[in-house]
């Protein structure tokens, strides 16, 4: 009988602990760009390998809930609300050159130990401006679906006229009920949890995003000397990113990975979050 009580004790025990490694603390950090305050959360286990989540345009730390659900078991998991976004105020220009200070500034001041960074949309075009830097605490990169340009003419109109149809949207939004059917009408597929964490970050996000200079810094630039760290471009089939701005990573990346999910969009994190942290943990191991 003793011995049963012991094993249950036990049993209780490493439960406890179990819990405690994976629960969700949170926290924010002080930029020396601007006094820019950054809200972060993280959760997982110390002892892990690192991974730090960027998310995108609009979006904010919950968008990656489900995919870092998947892999909080075995990585300790840092996700940040951008500036604007989130629990994170707007104190700084919103340009791709800002937010790379900004993000890289995280990453020194934060991370002991190396750390793969992963990027969605504009969180990829980040992570791709911070492999520019050669930060040495980034030891593998994954960009999934990124925000690249041209920096033509086209690509200026298409983002303005992006910008003018979204803050029309939020503009006309009395509360986040309308978020939700602006949401819904959008991917109707999409489960209630995660309809509500789109429409919550698009009725929450800083409006001025939109009024400032962030397309322009959204160019693949040439890197004199191409980087050895590993990349994974995970791709949907409705990808925003061309083939010839692949073959202009490829000649950045020595060891570049792309991974294509058939029947997918943009919405590639919310529609298949459990195909991505499969796809982070088999490349990361």
């Amino acid at each position: 009988m003793s011995r049963n009580l012991f094993f249950i004790f036990l049993t209780i025990i490493l439960m406890i602990i179990g819990c405690s490694q994976n629960n969700l603390t949170t926290n924010t950090f002080t930029s020396s760009v601007n006094g820019q305050e950054i809200y972060f959360r993280e959760y997982g286990n110390n002892n892990n390998p690192e991974i730090l989540f960027i998310h995108g345009l609009m979006g904010s730390s919950t968008s990656f809930t489900n995919v870092a659900k998947g892999i909080s078991t075995e990585f300790n998991v840092t996700l940040i609300d951008l500036p604007g976004h989130g629990n994170s105020g707007l104190e700084i220009d919103f340009s791709i050159d800002k937010l790379t200070e900004l993000v890289d500034e995280f990453i020194n001041k934060k991370y002991t130990k190396p750390v793969t960074l992963v990027g969605y949309s504009l969180g990829g075009t980040i992570a791709n401006a911070i492999s520019e830097k050669s930060n040495n605490k980034v030891n593998s990169y994954v960009l999934i679906d990124p925000w690249f340009s041209n920096n033509t003419s086209t690509d200026s109109l298409a983002f303005n006229f992006l910008s003018v149809i979204e803050k029309n949207a939020k503009n006309s939004w009395a509360t986040n009920n309308d978020s939700i059917n602006y949401v819904k009408k959008m991917n109707p597929d999409l489960s209630e949890d995660q309809i509500n964490i789109i429409s919550n970050n698009r009725f929450d996000y800083d409006i001025k995003i939109w009024d400032s200079s962030v397309q322009k810094g959204t160019l693949i630039r040439n890197l004199n000397v191409p980087s050895k760290s590993p990349l994974l471009l995970i791709k949907p089939a409705a990808s925003l990113i061309k083939e010839s701005q692949i073959k202009k990573l490829s000649k950045n990346f020595l060891n570049l990975k792309v991974q294509a999910i058939p029947d997918t969009t943009h919405m590639i994190i919310f529609e298949e979050p459990e195909s991505i942290s499969n796809l982070i943990k088999d490349f990361i191991k």
